[in-house]
């Protein structure tokens, strides 16, 4: 009796569900349009940011040390980009940098255009601490420094200079200094707008100030001069420290025989150069006032006498500074030999003691270094003309040969040379007398070979690419064929001579099943091995410069260079029978022959 009311009570509800009719949503078109187009509304791509780079903050902590101050300075750097690599310039090559870290670890500085540059490639805040040294000038009882600066936000500077009397602290662009003693010391702090120099001078407060409106110059010349066959190439930084007032004219003057090439610098409007006497004057103005630091560049040559001799370099004498002191360095960029002459003012100095920024400008090196203090140096040199020695401009690493010898025979032969060209137009080939080619390929690309006058196999070569600092190996195939008399007897054959050492031949005769090589009757020029040295060439060549090599074998051929006519096909070498193995390092011209008596089995 209870089970009839539930059943009745199911099928009723069963059906009130069918009843029901789904739920509808009934919208004007206009306001279903609008809700359309803001869920499929294309998301905002976010902008980029206008800079890769920003130092939000910089502190500088000096302590004058001689005539060195030495700095402490932490940057707070700001990386934008947050897509590949970011480069941010730190520091001139002008100061000495003795370490860059990133919460303790040394941070990645390279040399680029006059900076000490960190690189990254991870975005986000960055903090780098700083250790470098800056050198002090001391001129009537005044000091000081200056040096370019990486732009920032804000800049603090702190210097503690060794002195309990008053001190009356210079520092161009300022907004606030001050200074107090502590113990023996003197402290200055002073903030800086981001004007892109730090030029800071000190003095007595007793002695007299220098007259307002003045500017006291101090200059460091930097210099690298290379030694080249029949030409001296300098290039000269002069970095200049201005204290109390602007200048927009700068001067040094060159040995009357040197060629001003080209004047560069920030801001600078035109220079001229004009004689005087066993003088050239070079004279820049800049379109402002300079203060604080500047730097100008100078490239000039100078020409030197055939097969060498004693030559003077070009003394670089910088005018209207109060002070100047250099560096000189020299390289040689020939096979010339240089020798040290008797330097007068300048001093020798060991190389490694040069600026970052004369050691960073070439890539020969440098040999000799010197220092000088005041005007009026000149360095000598005994340079001395070496004749040149030929080097070997293209090489077969591996000679790869197999030959087939058929019952009747006959004889054909595919030899593959794993090569690397600098400049060779051909590879020179004396083929077997007899010998009927059949097909050369350079690269995989098929070319036709020539003959020369004295009847040389001539196979022109495409170029090696650069792979890895090294040139990149490709593959030159020949295919030949010789008559041979059938049945039993000696096989005596020769590879092709090529005009190009070879590192290793290895040559696999193959001879008819049914045939019965006479062991002892083996000789030649290769010995019979059971299997070839392992020679590593690290792969012919990489897909990609293959591809280049085909590409210039397809450019020499489609303009004749590789010879016109009908392409050569590609021949199948028809391996079969027993393989014998014979090989020969280090080919160096000399004859490649191999012989052996055979007899064909019943």
């Amino acid at each position: 009796m209870t089970l009839l009311p539930a059943l009745l009570i199911a099928l009723t509800v069963q059906a009130r569900a069918q009843d029901i009719p789904a739920a509808r949503v009934v919208l004007p078109w206009q306001d279903f349009k609008t809700l359309w187009e803001q869920g499929h509304a294309p998301k905002e791509k976010p902008q980029p940011s206008p800079r890769a780079w920003a130092i939000s903050s910089a502190r500088y902590a000096g302590t004058v040390d001689g005539e060195a101050t030495l700095f402490r300075a932490t940057l707070k750097v700001e990386v934008l980009n947050d897509q590949g690599w970011t480069t941010v310039p730190l520091l001139p090559t002008s100061v000495a940098l003795r370490s860059a870290r990133i919460a303790g670890k040394e941070a990645p500085i390279y040399l680029d255009g006059g900076w000490y540059t960190f690189i990254t490639d991870d975005a986000g805040p960055v903090t780098l601490d700083l250790e470098f040294a800056v050198t002090t000038f001391d001129e009537g009882g005044r000091s000081g420094f200056a040096f370019p600066l990486a732009p920032s936000g804000g800049t603090e500077v702190e210097l503690t200079v060794p002195a309990r009397e008053e001190l009356d602290f210079t520092v161009a662009g300022a907004q606030q200094v001050s200074d107090r003693l502590q113990g023996e010391r003197r402290i200055m702090q002073a903030l800086l707008p981001a004007t892109g120099n730090l030029s800071v001078a000190w003095q007595r407060a007793t002695e007299e100030a220098v007259a307002a409106g003045t500017a006291r110059v101090y200059a460091e010349h930097q210099a690298l001069i290379g030694v080249g066959e029949g030409l001296l190439s300098g290039r000269s930084t002069v970095n200049y420290s201005i204290l109390f007032a602007g200048t927009d004219t700068f001067t040094v003057d060159l040995p009357a025989d040197v060629t001003v090439l080209d004047v560069t610098g920030q801001g600078l409007g035109d220079w001229a150069v004009t004689d005087q006497g066993d003088r050239k004057v070079v004279t820049a103005s800049l379109n402002f006032e300079a203060q604080g630091s500047y730097a100008l560049t100078l490239d000039y040559e100078k020409p030197m006498p055939e097969g060498g001799g004693t030559v003077t370099l070009p003394d670089l004498q910088v005018r209207g500074a109060e002070r100047v002191k250099g560096f000189v360095g020299v390289d040689a960029r020939s096979n010339l030999e240089v020798r040290a002459g008797q330097a007068a003012v300048a001093r020798p100095v060991d190389v490694r003691e040069l600026p970052a920024a004369i050691l960073g400008q070439t890539d020969w090196p440098v040999l000799l270094g010197y220092r000088y203090g005041k005007e009026g140096w000149q360095i000598p040199l005994e340079v001395r003309q070496h004749d040149d020695v030929d080097m070997l401009v293209t090489i077969i690493d591996q000679a790869a040969a197999t030959t087939v010898l058929t019952p009747d025979g006959r004889r054909m032969t595919q030899v593959t040379y794993a090569m690397r060209n600098n400049r060779a137009q051909f590879l020179e080939l004396d083929l077997p007398t007899g010998a009927t080619p059949w097909s050369t390929f350079v690269g995989g690309r098929a070319v036709k070979p020539a003959r020369a006058e004295d009847g040389s196999f001539l196979v022109p070569l495409a170029r090696s690419q650069s792979s890895g600092g090294d040139l990149a190996r490709f593959a030159v195939e020949i295919v030949y064929v010789e008559d041979g008399a059938a049945g039993s007897g000696r096989f005596q054959a020769t590879l092709p001579r090529a005009d190009v050492p070879a590192t290793a031949v290895a040559w696999t005769v193959y001879v008819p099943e049914q045939a019965k090589v006479k062991e002892s009757s083996i000789e030649g020029s290769l010995r019979q091995v059971e299997w070839f040295t392992p020679i590593d060439l690290g792969g012919v060549s990489s897909a990609e410069a293959v591809a280049q090599v085909q590409q210039q074998a397809q450019a020499l051929y489609d303009s004749d260079a590789m010879g016109a006519g009908v392409q050569p096909v590609k021949v199948a070498l028809p391996l079969d029978g027993t393989p014998w193995y014979f090989e020969k390092l280090l080919v160096m011209g000399e004859a490649l022959e191999v012989g052996f008596d055979y007899k064909l089995k019943d």
